[in-house]
C-alpha cells in the first residue's frame, strides 16, 4: 500500500494525464481529420440506414469522428484542470528561483518527433488506423511517465515552461514549472504546486504581498 506521501507526489493522474496527452495531439488530430474528410468527401451523402452505410462511414470517417470526440473531451478537461490548479496553487509553497532555463523550445522538438511523422501516413485501411492507435497508446504510456506531461504545443499559446532551481526550507531543489508568465528571472518569487515528480504548476508572486 502506498504511503500518503507517495499518493500526494503526483496530483495529476488517470483522466488528467489522458486529457493533457490528448490536447498535445490536437494539432495532429485536426490535420488527420481534414485529410481524411477531404479525401472521402464524395462519401458524405445520405445513403439511408443500413449496415453497409454504417460500415462505410466507419471506414471512411471513423478515425476522424473518434479524434473529434476525444479532442472536444480533451479541451473541456484541460479547461477544468487548469481552473482547479489555479485554486490549488494557493496551497503550494512560496520559493525563490535561483536558476532558470527556458524550455519552451521543447514543444518544437515534441512536434517534430511525435506529430510530424504521422502527417505523411495514409489512413485508408483498418490496418493503418489500428496501427496509428496502437502507436499512440505506446506514446501515451511513455508520455505519462515522463516530463512530457508539460510539453504541450497547444498549452504553449498561453503557458511557458521553465526548468528551475529553487530554495525551499533550506534545501536546493529543481524541476519543471508551467506558468502563465512568459519569462522568469533569478531571484523571482513564485508559488509552486507539485503536480508530478519534479513537475510544478506555478504563479509569480509579488514579494511585498508575501
Amino acid at each position: 500500500m502506498a504511503s500518503d506521501k507517495e499518493n500526494n507526489f503526483n496530483e495529476l493522474h488517470g483522466v488528467a494525464q489522458f486529457v493533457l496527452f490528448v490536447t498535445s495531439y490536437i494539432p495532429l488530430f485536426v490535420l488527420i481529420c481534414l485529410k481524411q474528410i477531404s479525401k472521402n468527401i464524395d462519401y458524405l451523402n445520405w445513403g439511408g440506414v443500413s449496415w453497409l452505410s454504417f460500415f462505410t462511414f466507419l471506414q471512411k470517417f471513423g478515425l476522424s469522428t473518434f479524434f473529434i470526440l476525444i479532442s472536444l473531451f480533451g479541451l473541456w478537461g484541460c479547461i477544468r484542470i487548469f481552473a482547479n490548479l489555479k485554486k490549488d496553487v494557493n496551497n503550494g509553497e512560496n520559493v525563490v528561483v535561483t536558476d532558470v532555463k527556458n524550455k519552451n523550445n521543447e514543444s518544437i522538438g515534441y512536434i517534430a518527433t511525435y506529430i510530424v511523422p504521422f502527417l505523411f501516413q495514409n489512413f485508408d485501411t483498418w490496418y493503418e488506423c489500428i496501427a496509428l492507435l496502437f502507436l499512440l497508446i505506446i506514446i501515451y504510456r511513455i508520455y505519462i511517465n515522463s516530463n512530457l506531461l508539460l510539453i504541450n504545443p497547444l498549452l504553449s499559446f498561453k503557458y511557458s515552461i521553465f526548468e528551475i532551481e529553487f530554495d525551499i526550507k533550506g534545501k536546493k531543489r529543481n524541476g519543471l514549472v508551467i506558468v502563465e508568465s512568459k519569462f522568469i528571472q533569478e531571484d523571482t518569487t513564485i508559488k509552486i504546486y507539485e503536480i508530478g515528480p519534479k513537475l510544478y504548476y506555478a504563479i509569480k508572486r509579488n514579494p511585498q504581498n508575501l
